[in-house]
């Protein structure tokens, strides 16, 4: 659609405008407080809307019209529900984490105090993990559809995004996230509002989207569908309730937040984000019905959407979808890069620093980012990256952490130890188990791989709180927590 160069100054654009909104938005100085949460002053509209934008991770923009092309009525509706239900789960956990832990600034650091440093380290460890994959995916999620619209190749394309995400990213924090989710968030009402209608009725009105609901085989009519649920539905249930309760984005963000208002905006952020799925979900109705002109490539069913919108809308409306979805990935990516920002000053440069100065932890949350943004270049600039290798390991990886940080919100007799080595013993048989069962494409093992390490980990708990519990009084995290600074 645009010449090389014109896909830069399109970029360079985008760039200018985040850049002006974020030093617009936030003049004071920047502190420790404000740089990792915002003195905890973010209220429930903004709260809101960063806690929905900030869970549209990229392929949710195009996983959700791919799974409606591919799979009809239950496949949306699978990867719909499990999103929204996990925030709407995580705001239950976010209130009792404010309740117990009011002046706390990261996952791992409460885990540290609730058990011991070797938990704490393997939190660490694990969010390092998992926000980097996150920044790996946020990079080369879109290439592909960036590349068709901008002809910039898309080596260059990474090194650009990655370049943007940790520019904004350093100015100002967790308020350059919240300033950019925003942006993000006013760019997908366009979309879901404009795009998505104006494609709809350009291409035959609801008998368009009716015509399709069965997906491109035409089977896939009930939104129950058991082998949809099975093999679908499961792992990827299992994969977002894990996620959403290790993802330090939302932790920071519950951090962030006024005290009274962390429930209702991680609730109204859950029905907000059900909204995006859905409304992008049309377009991959409108793709099966049309699939015969559109001649979408098989390898290419991520665009399914993206393709309808292209075929039946003029180039300036294909150019505001392209904007939605750079904004998505570069606010995507700087959430990620702040999330590790707050581990690398609280968790990683406090151990060694046990009293640094404000500026000190500013600078080593800085650090941290561009550190991480190294990394996530350096990976995804590796010729034929499979990310499908980093999704499978990371989905029983989370998941051996679900139940132990659950119930270490609620329950005051887990032992560190059991908890410790059956989080271990989780990942160790996990892991291989739902990578077999995923190369090999056998929806049953793979659904058991996700489920084991949840179980393994729930059974050591259980039988750690009864032979070794180790009482703990909650009292002592508001008695010793200090802060940032």
């Amino acid at each position: 659609m645009l010449s090389q160069f014109q896909g830069y100054l399109f970029l360079g654009v985008f760039w200018l405008t985040a850049l002006a909104a974020i030093k617009l938005s936030f003049k004071k100085n920047t502190t420790a407080e404000t740089f990792l949460v915002s003195e905890k002053t973010v209220g429930f509209l903004i709260g809101a809307v960063s806690v929905a934008a900030a869970w549209v991770w990229a392929g949710a923009l195009f996983l959700s019209s791919q799974k409606a092309y591919e799979q009809g009525l239950p496949g949306l509706f699978w990867f719909t529900l499990p999103n929204a239900g996990a925030l709407i789960l995580f705001s239950f956990l976010a209130v009792r984490m404010r309740k117990i832990f009011d002046r706390g600034y990261t996952l791992p650091e409460f885990m540290g105090r609730r058990f011991d440093q070797r938990m704490k380290l393997l939190y660490s460890f694990s969010i390092f993990a998992a926000q980097n994959y996150a920044i790996v995916f946020n990079l080369t999620a879109a290439l592909l559809m960036l590349n068709l619209v901008t002809g910039i190749p898309k080596s260059t394309l990474i090194v650009i995004l990655g370049l943007m995400m940790v520019s904004l990213s350093v100015l100002k924090g967790i308020r350059s996230s919240l300033t950019e989710d925003t942006i993000k968030a006013v760019l997908i009402c366009m979309v879901a509002f404009i795009i998505v209608p104006w494609t709809i009725f350009e291409s035959g009105g609801l008998d368009s989207i009716t015509s399709g609901l069965g997906g491109i085989k035409g089977t896939f009519t009930h939104i129950f569908d058991p082998a949809v649920a099975w093999s679908f539905g499961v792992p990827v249930s299992i994969t977002l309730f894990s996620g959403v309760v290790m993802d330090q984005q939302q932790w920071q963000r519950a951090f962030s937040m006024k005290h009274k208002i962390v429930r209702r905006s991680f609730l109204w952020g859950g029905f907000l984000f059900a909204f995006v799925p859905i409304m992008l979900g049309m377009l991959g109705y409108v793709a099966v019905n049309h699939a015969s002109i559109l001649n979408i490539p098989k390898d290419q069913n991520q665009l399914a959407g993206f393709y309808a919108a292209v075929y039946f809308l003029p180039g300036i409306a294909v150019l505001g979808f392209t904007a939605m979805v750079l904004a998505s990935l570069v606010a995507a990516g700087s959430s990620a890069l702040t999330a590790v920002s707050s581990i690398g000053a609280v968790d990683i440069y406090k151990f060694f620093r046990p009293d640094p100065s404000d500026r000190a932890l500013v600078m080593a949350s800085r650090i941290s980012m561009v550190i991480m943004i190294l990394i996530g270049m350096s990976i995804s600039l590796i010729p034929n990256i499979q990310l499908l290798y980093l999704i499978l390991i990371m989905a029983p990886f989370r998941g051996a952490l679900l139940m132990p940080t659950i119930l270490s919100l609620f329950w005051s007799k887990l032992s560190p130890l059991f908890t410790f080595w059956g989080i271990i013993l989780g990942m160790v048989i996990g892991v291989p188990l739902f990578v077999y069962g995923s190369i090999v494409k056998n929806p049953t093992i793979s659904s058991v791989g996700s489920l084991v390490p949840i179980a393994i980990t729930l059974i050591a708990c259980l039988v750690g709180g009864w032979l070794r519990p180790k009482i703990f009084n909650y009292a002592t995290l508001s008695d010793k927590t200090t802060s940032a600074s």
